[in-house]
């Protein structure tokens, strides 16, 4: 279009066309603003999210608030903003279009910015379930008041939404409400593993994981460590992701979920009743390739910790349940109750518990499955199968982690 009205532009000044040599002229300059503007539209525009809590449970509300600010003196006659909204968040008071992907949706606003101009969008989103949500990236479209040209520009993805588990009443789970697990506090005081006060000449009956080796190299004896006495309980939660017993049978994503509910549902409690809380798990969090392997504690820390690991945790086992009570036998004390949450009852499985027992474990069974557990000797088992409704689950006063 340039060159074709550079020739007019020339043949009108040649043969003296005023008026045309004039509209040439025109568009000739009215096309060099345009681009002009076009390149820097949307410089110096800047872009953020913000939202009200980062943190929530499912069926929560948060506030998603948008500012985009003009921060130059050349106005923006239109922007286009589409902005992804990641599924497992719903959007309730605004409409969304197809993104072309399941993973998202797209808010859709357009507007006007004048010189050092503000608009601030705000949307009322609901959590639908557990999970990490990334908002963005977001796609900005803009031109010049003509219409001739567009710009286009990406803000990437800033802000991130932490969905913690659906928590349950343990009248939900078949479990009373003042000691699911059997843990009522001794009256005997115990040895809490967690907390060494001293050391003392090691005698036959003290297992060897108790040798404190640093003492023994110093007087040249062994020493055992001598542990503080507490009435509390020390629990290892074991979450068990398989939902059927062979890899190429794939996984029931609901399944998984009410597991991981269950045990969120047991940490809490757990460790609102002073309990030391661990939490092993066969499946990594989301951008994470380790296992789940949290030592035991009871620090305010501990709760908040467990939430968030298990809030982004994937659906995938990476290794067999069975192997996992393995793994982690070294890492604990006898006399530690080991719960198991899982909805597989293998052979394997069967014989790892059984083995747990006869180390000196307590052992729990939380069986998640369709059908009732087999029985096992010495193991205490609860049948806790996938019929509790997303309305039947109770809302909580606090969140982990602020």
């Amino acid at each position: 279009m340039v060159p074709s009205l550079l020739i007019l532009l020339i043949l009108a000044l040649i043969f003296r066309q005023a008026a045309l040599a004039l509209l040439a002229a025109t568009v000739l300059v009215s096309i060099g603003v345009a681009r002009l503007w076009q390149r820097w539209a949307l410089q110096r525009v800047e872009y953020q999210r913000t939202l009200s809590h980062l943190r929530a449970f499912p069926g929560d509300e948060v506030i998603l608030t948008i500012t985009v600010t003009n921060r130059k003196l050349l106005p923006l006659a239109q922007l286009h903003i589409f902005d992804a909204i990641p599924s497992g968040v719903t959007v309730i008071d605004a409409p969304v279009i197809f993104s072309g992907s399941r993973q998202s949706s797209l808010i859709r606003r357009s507007t006007g910015l004048r010189w050092y101009e503000r608009v601030i969008w705000r949307y009322r989103l609901r959590c639908d379930r557990r999970g990490t949500f990334r908002f963005g990236p977001a796609q900005a479209q803009s031109g010049d008041p003509f219409g001739l040209f567009r710009s286009d520009a990406t803000f990437a993805a800033d802000v991130s939404l932490l969905v913690y588990p659906r928590l349950f009443s343990l009248a939900d789970l078949g479990l009373p409400a003042r000691d699911p697990l059997g843990l009522m506090r001794a009256s005997a005081l115990l040895r809490d593993p967690l907390r060494v006060v001293g050391v003392r000449d090691y005698t036959p009956s003290d297992p060897l994981k108790d040798v404190h080796w640093a003492a023994t190299a110093r007087t040249g004896t062994l020493q055992t460590r001598v542990y503080e006495p507490t009435t509390s309980h020390v629990l290892a939660l074991v979450l068990d992701l398989d939902t059927f017993e062979f890899y190429f049978q794939g996984i029931d994503p609901d399944l998984v979920e009410h597991l991981i509910s269950v045990t969120a549902t047991l940490a809490q409690h757990s460790i609102g009743a002073g309990h030391a809380v661990g939490l092993y798990v066969n499946g990594a969090p989301v951008e994470d390739e380790h296992l789940v392997r949290l030592p035991p504690g009871r620090s305010p820390h501990q709760l908040a910790q467990m939430m968030e690991t298990l809030a982004r945790l994937t659906a995938y086992s990476v290794l067999p349940g069975a192997r996992l009570l393995r793994l982690i036998t070294p890492e604990l004390h006898p006399g530690a109750t080991i719960v198991l949450i899982g909805a597989v009852a293998s052979d394997p499985i069967r014989a790892a518990l059984l083995r747990l027992r006869e180390l000196g474990f307590r052992v729990v069974w939380l069986f998640c499955g369709d059908r009732p557990p087999p029985a096992i000797p010495g193991v205490q088992t609860h049948w806790t199968p996938r019929r509790i409704e997303e309305t039947e689950a109770i809302s909580v006063s606090y969140t982990p982690g602020g």
